[in-house]
């Protein structure tokens, strides 16, 4: 399984395993507390027949947990509903007689009998709840695999289908291109306004391309020291070809940082397409680095919305389709290198920090 088919493998089982944990532990903590209610009530109710065969002068000598003892006080509102358990035993206070509101028999129990019991209800208990939660754990692996197996064709075919299509789409891309140039060669068409416009698209084409088709490797991004120098210069090299009327500036180009060569290529190209898509006639893109940071910056018509491009689809211009810094964005984070934006109406600076 890819990263995206573990992470929803992942996310079906742990939602299906926690939901169904959380009821059965609810459930055990209700019975539980239930049966320690019940147990409750039968050493209450132990404390009220002792007392009844003390009052009524009957035999207590195989009652050797009990104890009690006889004293005064005077209480505003009894309740011979009482009881508690105190210091490790039950505790009751009976009236000695009715006409005597002051005489009062305190009768106590050894409750480490009921502790006992508790422990092991409470050890039963637990034991059921880790076999269920067991069982239902292996059931949900199960029920997640199977669940996700029809899923994870479906998306094995789109992928084929995206990786055929984008194929597919390379011979008319490079022929539209390819017929492009041999047109700009004939004078009369060279500054029609239809072959520029066509010409744009076929760029734009040409962009969206690329990056489908990189987005749809499966890699594995290994890191290296690259000379920067060597990387901006054979890009730049390209876009002064592809863009005649722009000016590219490099200002202290030295150094190496740590990144994949296709990766960082890629994140280079798209920033760099899209400072000379959105600069002025004859405007100046400058790259610039120092101190771990790469940056950026050209004098074109700005961003309106600079926190929100690395966002999917998201585009402030109808010849743009948001991939681009969406892989650029993706290609940062798994390289953990910091991308920030800081836009205005003179221009767009975007900065690379390498840490």
């Amino acid at each position: 399984m890819n990263r995206d088919e573990k992470k929803a493998f992942w996310k079906f089982f742990l939602t299906y395993f926690i939901s169904v944990a959380l009821l059965i532990l609810a459930a055990g903590n209700f019975y539980f507390a239930q049966v320690q209610q019940q147990l409750l009530k039968i050493e209450h109710f132990s404390l009220i027949k002792y007392a009844i065969r003390l009052k009524s002068g009957e035999n207590i000598d195989g009652f050797k947990e009990f104890s009690y003892i006889y004293t005064h006080k005077n209480f505003e509102n009894f309740s011979i509903d009482n009881f508690v358990q105190n210091n490790e035993k039950f505790e009751k206070w009976v009236p000695v007689l009715q006409h005597k509101k002051d005489e009062y028999i305190i009768i106590t129990k050894d409750s480490s009998a009921f502790e006992q019991k508790k422990r092991h209800i409470f050890y039963v208990l637990a034991g059921v709840e880790f076999v269920l939660l067991s069982f239902f754990g292996f059931l949900s692996f199960f029920l997640a695999r199977n669940a996700l197996a029809p899923l994870k064709q479906n998306i094995q075919k789109l992928d084929r289908f995206a990786k055929d299509l984008i194929h597919d789409l390379n011979t008319p891309v490079t022929s539209i291109g390819l017929n492009l140039k041999i047109l700009y060669k004939e004078d009369k068409l060279k500054e029609h306004k239809a072959l520029q416009r066509l010409q744009q698209s076929a760029n734009d084409i040409a962009d969206l391309h690329k990056n489908l088709s990189f987005l749809l490797q499966e890699k594995e991004y290994t890191l290296k020291n690259i000379d920067l120098k060597i990387l901006i210069e054979a890009l730049l090299q390209d876009y002064r070809h592809l863009y005649p009327h722009l000016n590219f500036v490099t200002q202290d180009i030295k150094g190496s940082v740590l990144a994949n060569p296709q990766a960082l290529k890629q994140i280079l190209d798209n920033l760099l397409s899209n400072a000379c898509k959105y600069s002025k006639d004859k405007g100046t893109i400058t790259l610039s680095y120092q101190r771990g940071r790469l940056q950026i910056l050209d004098d074109g018509i700005g961003i309106k919305n600079p926190e929100r491009i690395f966002e999917r689809n998201y585009t402030e211009h109808l010849q743009s389709s948001g991939i681009g810094l969406d892989i650029v964005k993706r290609l940062c984070d798994v390289m953990q290198i910091k991308i920030q934006v800081e836009s205005s109406d003179k221009g767009t600076l975007v900065r690379l920090v390498f840490d």
